[in-house]
Order: C-alpha cells, then structure tokens, then sequence
C-alpha cells in the first residue's frame, strides 16, 4: 500500500452572506491539490500538483490568495474539481490511504465531491499525522502547526500554504518519526459522513439540553457500512469540556466511536454535532482511559 501524503488550499467566500447553504453550507473550495506518494518502506516515490478552477467562488478571498499568493488567473485554465479529483486520484493509485498534517483536510475534500455529485464511500482509509506526531513525539493531547514541528526538528523548511511544499514539510517531519510503529493504531475511517453532513448533523442540532441530545434518535442512530445492521450510540461518556463519546457495535464485531461536541448557547440550549469514525486501537483507548475516569470520580 501507498501513503499518499497530501495537503489541499482551498477558497472561501468573501462575505459569511454569500456562503452556499444548499444542499449544505459550503464554504471551503479546494483550489489546489498537492501530494507525495510514499512507498511502504515511507520513501518518496513522486510528487504531484495541479491548481482546480473554482466553480462556486471564483473572485479569490483576499487573505487567501495573500496566504497562497494564487490569484484568480493562475485557476483560469485549471480543471474544475470533478476533473481535477479523478486525475489525482487515477495518480494515486488503488492501493494507496491518504495522511494529512491536521484533521481539516479529509472532510474538506469529502464537502468538495458531495457538493459536486462524487461518491464518498470509497473513501481511502486517512492518517491524521500532527496527531501522531503529538501523542507520539510531544506525548501531548494537542495540535502542533507544521511550521512549529518543522522548526522543533531543525528542518529545511519550504514556504508555507502551499499545497506542495506544505507536504514536502510534512514529509521531512515524517522522515523523524517511526511511521512504521505507529500507524497500525491511527487509522481513520469517517462513517456515514455524507448522510450526516447532509442532514446537518455534522454542522450541529439544537436542543434544549445535552440529555435531550443525548436520546435523539437521530443523533444517536447509524448503520454499520458493511453488514447493514442498525446500531445505535450509547455508553456516553465526557471526554471534554465541549465532548463527549460513545460506541456501537454491530453483531459482526465491527466497532464505531461517536463524538457529541457541545456548544452551550446563552439562553442554555446546546447547539450538538456529531462525527463517527471507525473503532481503531488509538481511539478505543482514548475511550476506556474516559470511562476508566469516570468511574473513578464516580466512586471518589
């Protein structure tokens, strides 16, 4: 299997007025893909780039195009994304799983097939790697900016926020870290993203109270992608301040993790969304060390 590295840019509206709001809100267009493909040993075995032509917000934000320094002329001839996304992904390979620096990337991509008619499902299975690189270097539960990485290892550093150079970044982080140990506990899985999104609950419900969230079934139901059996998340626990976590599991053995996060709002109803991944061996201990304090404050 390939580990294609990739990082995306992407364009946003330049008024919170003329955000896409249907099928769903919309407000992050990818403008620029770039990757490197790493073989199983996580040696670079080729890069790959291409800018996207903007379908929903082609004047360029100000502050992005002075973060990327694309301009609008620079995406006049490029592919528009349904184009764009099958020459990467005909790049990538069959066989490959997708690593980012950071949690945005994936379901930025995801918002970008849904909203142009692509099929999610097939989904490569994705690495969150400043994830890895926080629990397993800084022994942190926090996120650490590529930029802060690349200088903590004393690395050649190309500029930022560009898609490329941010993933020949991350691939000299990379080259520091025992991939090889590490990623069998790190895989990541996204359930039922498109339904979700779709419905708003991966955007966020308002209820009156947490416990009414909390027995919605709604909020509280799934379908296990491979055998089709109707499950449903329970067993919460508080994982944070603004989180909490549950799981499910079908009769074929197959275990998801729900994550609840919570804003509480002034009038004291609490806006919920939700987002549900696979069980891997990272997060099913995140969820047992919950439960194990949980427990322990209960009894104290």
């Amino acid at each position: 299997m390939d580990y294609i590295v990739l990082d995306l840019e992407w364009n946003q509206p330049m008024r919170r007025e003329e955000r896409i709001t249907d099928p769903f809100p919309f407000d992050s267009e990818v403008i620029e893909f770039g990757a490197i493909r790493l073989d199983e040993q996580f040696r670079p075995q080729g890069e790959y780039r291409s800018y996207v032509r903007p379908s929903y917000y082609p004047k360029m934000n100000m502050h992005v195009a002075g973060l990327t320094r694309i301009r609008a002329r620079d995406l006049a001839a490029a592919p528009a994304f349904p184009e764009a996304y099958r020459a990467f992904r005909d790049w990538c390979g069959n066989d490959c799983c997708f690593c980012t620096w950071g949690p945005d990337d994936i379901p930025v991509l995801m918002d970008n097939m849904l909203i142009h008619g692509l099929d999610t499902d097939d989904m490569p299975t994705c690495f969150d790697l400043q994830h890895i690189f926080a629990v397993e270097i800084m022994r942190q539960e926090r996120q650490f900016s590529l930029e802060y990485a690349v200088e903590l290892l004393g690395l050649e550093k190309d500029r930022s926020h560009d898609a490329l150079n941010d993933v020949r970044n991350t691939v000299r982080v990379c080259s520091r870290m025992d991939l090889a140990e590490y990623m069998g506990d790190y895989a990541l899985r996204y359930v039922g993203y498109a339904e979700d999104k779709r419905s708003g609950l991966s955007l966020g419900v308002l209820f009156p109270s947490l416990e009414e969230a909390m027995a919605d079934d709604a909020m509280t139901a799934l379908t296990c992608p491979y055998c089709g059996q109707a499950l449903r998340l329970q067993n919460w626990v508080r994982h944070s301040n603004s989180a909490l976590l549950s799981c499910a599991e079908c009769d074929e053995g197959d275990a998801y993790l729900g994550r609840f996060t919570c804003r509480t709002l002034r009038d004291g109803s609490v806006r919920v969304s939700r987002t549900v991944l696979e069980l891997n061996e990272e997060l099913w201990d995140v969820y047992q060390d919950d439960l194990e304090k949980a427990s322990a404050a209960e009894n104290a």
